[in-house]
Parts: structure tokens; C-alpha cells; sequence
């Protein structure tokens, strides 16, 4: 009984912790800080009491490929400390930054995975997603009206001329908009009735305020995130087709309405400028080609590398390119490892669903606006930004968790569980086997038995 209590009390601390970091995300930095703290303790919990230590996903086979990615470049980024000019910089970097960051996803994707999570806790988390994205909105309508009758004031909005919710600039917002879009667009296909209604006016609203924004970036990784999901959802060709050229044609409208359209072109201030960072990159990947000139010390290094610009400690623009500048070629590979162990993962499980399953239409939202992502990070900074990386780390962690349960929902037979089940159906020291999540996962594995047997046979060709 006690252990029961013990173990329920630390998947509410995560769970609460999960929803309470989704709404709050987009407000404050210190948000994150601290709900990872809490999914931290909720999940420590968990291992220091002998019956649940090993009741973890990341003991099993279909997470070993990632699994060991991750583990070899956090190893890479360990090693180029040693080298680093900056060690103390590095080391912060290190256990500050990537750590904190990786952890988000193993926490959240061993949340997500369990047999009493998947698709219920997805769905309620980008929920609560949603609800933060309703007010943003409102703030950004109320940021643009004030712009219009006040000409001074302390607000950022009043800087760029335009709205930038509750972030330092437009461009952040921008960012958690296109990767909010396509989530938008897979969980209303989940969704009947008046919630359904509500997240599609809510849909109308962030398209009309990211053509507002007029980010560039933001617009040509929405374009893709967009492609790959429509060209991976028959539902959508239709639909997503009109998505993607309204999203075209309202953005060339803003710009042409203002007499911006002058920021398409590759003359532009903003394009020369990253050019000009990314050539200082280029230069702290030649020079330490191997490991790196040390993780977290490309603005430390970057005067010495200046090129043209302004001269003063900057970010490359190029999430990837950065990546190789402190890491080395040996730290950037193990990078696109790591997200393509992800992307194959979530590419394998969408495909193993039918188009009607729920968990499918989430999954291509989470997948396509983390590509959505990952296409912007070669032109901004991304992976450089608290709050948009762990938006990015968190997100990874849900379409992961419900990949493999995914995998546990089509694979098991006869009540046997997947692999997944076997690794949280592993026995303590005492030789017997975990519970109750044991119980659950054989549960699930009868219930989708009983499932496939229900079905309809095929008729004879």
C-alpha cells in the first residue's frame, strides 16, 4: 500500500508538472527552471524505491538506438571540455544546458510511455498548450492595437513595430507559433465537438499572427513541417494544401501591406549579417576540427573569429554550424544521430497506425513541428534559447512516449508484452516482477488482443 501511494504520488508530481510546464512556457524562463526540477524529483522518486528503480523505458531494445546516441553526444560534449579555453563556461554549459535539456525528454517520454499514459496525456498536455497559445494571442491583438494609438512606451512591441507576446522579440514568438501550428492541426483531428470548434478558431488566430511577424525563418520551416505532414496524411492534402498556401499568401500580403517585401531578398541586412557570423563559424571549425573549441564558448570565441558586422560576442545563427564550432565534427555528427534516432522513431510508429487512430494525428503534429524546428535552427538560434529548447526537448519527449506506446498498443500478442513492456515489467532484487505496472502492461497487451480479433476479416481479393 505504501509503495502504491509512493509511486502514484510521484506520476501526479510529473504529470501536474508536465501540464503545469506547457502552460507556462511561453511566460516566464523561471518556469521551466522549475517545473524541470519537479518532473526531476517526481522521477527520482520513482528510482529510489526498490520495486519501480527499473520501471524505465530506456531499458528497452526500441529505445537503444536512441538511447546511445544520446549517450555518445553527451560524451563528445563531456570531452570537449577538456579542451575548451573555458572550462568553467563549458562545464556550466554543459550541466545547465544540453543535461538539462536531454532530461527533459527521458523524463517525459518515460511519462508519456507508461500503459496508463500515450494519447490521454498528450492530448491533455497540448491542451493546456493550447489554452497558453489563446492568451498569447490576445496579448499580441491587445500589443498590436496599442502600438497603434500609443507612440512611446517600454514595451518591446514598440521597438520592432510589431507584437511580440510575452517574449523579448517577434522572432521567439514566431518560433513557438510554427511549431505550435502543426500540433494545432493533429490534435483538432482528435478532438469532436465545441473543444474541437474552439481549437480551430484558436488555429485561425496564431496563422493571422505569425504572417504578422514577419519571420522568414519561422515561415520556411512551417512550409516544411507542413509539407511532411501533409504528405505523410491523405486527410490532409486538401486541407493542408489550403493551410500551406494561405499561410504563403497571407505573409507575402502582410509584408507587400507594409512595403516590407524587401526582406525577401538576399541583400537583406539580416541575411549578410548571418552570413558573416556563419563564416566566423566556419573558421572555429577549421581551426579545431576534431572536439571543438569547447561546448558553451562560441560567443567567447567569436571576436577572435569576427568576420564583419557587429563586433561584439554573438550566436552563429546555425544551430548546426555552432554545434561544430564547440563541439567538433565528432559532436556535430552525434547530434544529427540523436534527432534522427528520434525522427525514425516517430516515422515508424505513424506508420504502423492506421489514418483514423488518434495517437497517429498526434504524432504527426508533434513530429512536424519539431521538424518545423529543426529547419529554422539552421538560419536562428534555436537550440541556444531556454525557453525554445526546452519547448523543443520537452515535445520530442511526448511524440517519443507515445511512439512506444504505439509499438506496445500494435506488437503485443497473446497478452505478452513488447519489449517496452518487458523493460518495465522487469523483476527488483527480490526476483519478482514489478507492480503494478506488470499487471498494466499485460492488461494493455490483452485489451489490444481482443481488439484485433474484433476486427472485421478482409475480404478475398
Amino acid at each position: 500500500m505504501v509503495m502504491k501511494r509512493w509511486s502514484r504520488a510521484a506520476r501526479l508530481l510529473q504529470e501536474g508538472s508536465l501540464y503545469a510546464l506547457l502552460l507556462l512556457l511561453p511566460f516566464s524562463k523561471a518556469a521551466c527552471e522549475m517545473t524541470f526540477g519537479l518532473l526531476l524529483l517526481g522521477w527520482v522518486m520513482e528510482r529510489l524505491h526498490p520495486a519501480t528503480r527499473a520501471d524505465t523505458v530506456w531499458l528497452s531494445d526500441r529505445l537503444r538506438p536512441l538511447t546511445l546516441a544520446i549517450g555518445a553526444y553527451l560524451l563528445v560534449c563531456a570531452l570537449s571540455i577538456l579542451v575548451s579555453d573555458f572550462p568553467q563556461k563549458s562545464l556550466q554549459g554543459f550541466v545547465n544546458k544540453w543535461l538539462e535539456y536531454l532530461w527533459f525528454t527521458v523524463i517525459v517520454t518515460d511519462l508519456v510511455a507508461r500503459p496508463e499514459g500515450g494519447s490521454r496525456i498528450v492530448q491533455r498536455g497540448l491542451l493546456f498548450m493550447a489554452s497558453s497559445a489563446a492568451c498569447i494571442v490576445l496579448q499580441g491583438i491587445a500589443q498590436e492595437m496599442y502600438i497603434a494609438t500609443r507612440p512611446f512606451g517600454y514595451d518591446a512591441s514598440f521597438m520592432y513595430h510589431r507584437m511580440v507576446g510575452p517574449y523579448e522579440n517577434p522572432i521567439d514568438l514566431a518560433t513557438y507559433f510554427m511549431v505550435l501550428i502543426p500540433v494545432l492541426v493533429g490534435l483538432v483531428m482528435t478532438l469532436r465537438g465545441a473543444r474541437r470548434a474552439g481549437v480551430s478558431a484558436l488555429l485561425v488566430g496564431v496563422l493571422v499572427c505569425i504572417a504578422r511577424l514577419e519571420s522568414f525563418g519561422a515561415w520556411i520551416g512551417l512550409w516544411i513541417g507542413l509539407l511532411v505532414m501533409v504528405s505523410m496524411e491523405r486527410r490532409l492534402r486538401w486541407s493542408g494544401g489550403v493551410l500551406l498556401v494561405g499561410s504563403i499568401v497571407s505573409g507575402w500580403w502582410f509584408l507587400q501591406r507594409i512595403g516590407h517585401l524587401e526582406k525577401l531578398s538576399l541583400t537583406n541586412i539580416g541575411k549578410v549579417d548571418r552570413w558573416m557570423m556563419w563564416q566566423a563559424a566556419i573558421g572555429m571549425i577549421r581551426d579545431q576540427p576534431l572536439l571543438g573549441h569547447g561546448i558553451n564558448t562560441f560567443m567567447a570565441n567569436y571576436v577572435a573569429y569576427w568576420v564583419g558586422g557587429e563586433r561584439m560576442p554573438r550566436y552563429a545563427h546555425n544551430c548546426f554550424l555552432q554545434i561544430a564550432a564547440e563541439t567538433g565534427i565528432a559532436g556535430l555528427l552525434a547530434f544529427v544521430w540523436l534527432v534522427g534516432a528520434m525522427l525514425v522513431l516517430w516515422w515508424r510508429a505513424v506508420r504502423r497506425l492506421e489514418s483514423s487512430h488518434e495517437a497517429r494525428a498526434l504524432l504527426l503534429g508533434l513530429g512536424a513541428g519539431l521538424v518545423a524546428f529543426l529547419a529554422q535552427s539552421s538560419i536562428d538560434t534555436n537550440f541556444y534559447s531556454l525557453r525554445q529548447a526546452t519547448l523543443f526537448w520537452t515535445l520530442a519527449g511526448l511524440a517519443t512516449g507515445l511512439a512506444l506506446t504505439t509499438f506496445e498498443e500494435t506488437g503485443s500478442a497473446a497478452g505478452q508484452p513488447t519489449a517496452v513492456g518487458r523493460a518495465m515489467c522487469s523483476p527488483d532484487r527480490s526476483g519478482r516482477p514489478t507492480e503494478p505496472a506488470c499487471r498494466a502492461v499485460r492488461g494493455a497487451g490483452r485489451a489490444a488482443l481482443r481488439s484485433a480479433e474484433a476486427l472485421p476479416a478482409s475480404p478475398a481479393s
